[in-house]
């Protein structure tokens, strides 16, 4: 059996990840997409699975709402820091998901699609979530727009410290080619200093509806963020319902 083997590329960032993330209001955030689920899937009874969870920020304010809830995360460092001891985690690339059963609910919250870079990728990544989901499934997605990256790269540069860790973030968008860097420097008490750069691609709306459209899934609704309003392209960012063709 060919086992893929991961880079994990948050293994600094997972150091300072909830001082990083201090300003989300995760509550918030899982409430809503806690809204749609019961909008869209009745069964009370629903197995969750939630992609690239990171450290269990939203995961903690939605799991004890469902029966069967499994997380997965690409990152080993973001997984040992879970918030939620008693869940069962796996570590895989969501591009290539290593896990057997199907599911009533799929998550992928916080951008974590715009980390596929690539359309080719994308529709592999469509593709195999299809086969992840339920008859009568859902899954549930958000994507960072145009809008949000032009906003961040304004005012998102942040530096800190914790843990005797120093760092600094600085965001870049390179409105050519839609690519969207978060470069985060390190800076240890040893005298070491080290670099992550994570890269997310912008895609347009148009070009995710025809994606999406291309695979084995459609869009049941694509609403502006926290909102239940249809989303525009002058948004921040984009909150998908898709379901599965049957």
């Amino acid at each position: 059996m060919h086992v893929r083997k991961l880079k994990d590329k948050y293994h600094n960032v997972s150091l300072i990840y909830d001082q990083l993330m201090s300003g989300i209001n995760y509550r918030f955030w899982a409430k809503y997409v806690y809204q749609l689920i019961r909008s869209y899937h009745k069964n009370k009874n629903s197995s969750v699975l939630e992609l690239a969870a990171g450290n269990g920020n939203l995961t903690k304010f939605l799991y004890k709402k469902f029966k069967d809830y499994v997380v997965s995360d690409k990152s080993i460092s973001m997984l040992k820091n879970f918030k939620v001891s008693q869940l069962h985690t796996i570590c895989f690339d969501m591009l290539f998901p290593s896990v057997s059963k199907e599911f009533d609910v799929i998550l992928c919250s916080f951008d974590s699609v715009n980390y596929i870079l690539s359309k080719k990728k994308l529709k592999i990544f469509f593709n195999n979530i299809s086969s992840l989901m339920k008859e009568d499934g859902i899954f549930l997605f958000d994507v960072g727009l145009v809008r949000n990256s032009l906003h961040h790269q304004k005012y998102a540069s942040k530096s800190g410290s914790i843990n005797d860790v120093k760092f600094s973030r600085v965001s870049i968008f390179l409105p050519k080619s839609k690519i969207h860097k978060n470069i985060f420097e390190f800076y240890f008490n040893d005298g070491t200093k080290r670099i992550e750069i994570h890269r997310q691609k912008i895609f347009e709306l148009n070009t995710l509806f025809d994606i999406i459209d291309q695979s084995n899934l459609y869009v049941v609704d694509c609403f502006n963020a926290f909102t239940f309003k249809d989303c525009k392209e002058n948004n921040f960012r984009a909150q998908f319902v898709v379901k599965r063709k049957n």
